[in-house]
């Protein structure tokens, strides 16, 4: 249902119980920037603790897509 209610423009939909398996798939290596995103930020948080556990360094916990929205339009660097 959120996915329908909009998304940022270049996200990969990925249910934080399958980002271990998702991930291995998407990112090219451990230092690639990764901004999660869900409705309130909790799922996101879940799957950012499961990537930074697989050895991921550069992790971002979005929050909510209006916070991730305006996170990354004033973000210089992640």
């Amino acid at each position: 249902m959120e996915w329908s209610q909009g998304y940022l423009e270049s996200a990969v939909r990925v249910e934080w119980q399958d980002i271990s398996g998702a991930i291995l798939s998407l990112a090219e290596a451990l230092d690639q920037p990764i901004v999660l995103y869900c409705r309130s930020g909790h799922r996101s948080g879940k799957a950012k603790m499961i990537l930074e556990n697989m050895g991921f360094t550069r992790v971002v916990n979005g929050g909510s897509l209006a916070e991730t929205e305006e996170f990354l339009n004033s973000a210089c660097c992640i």
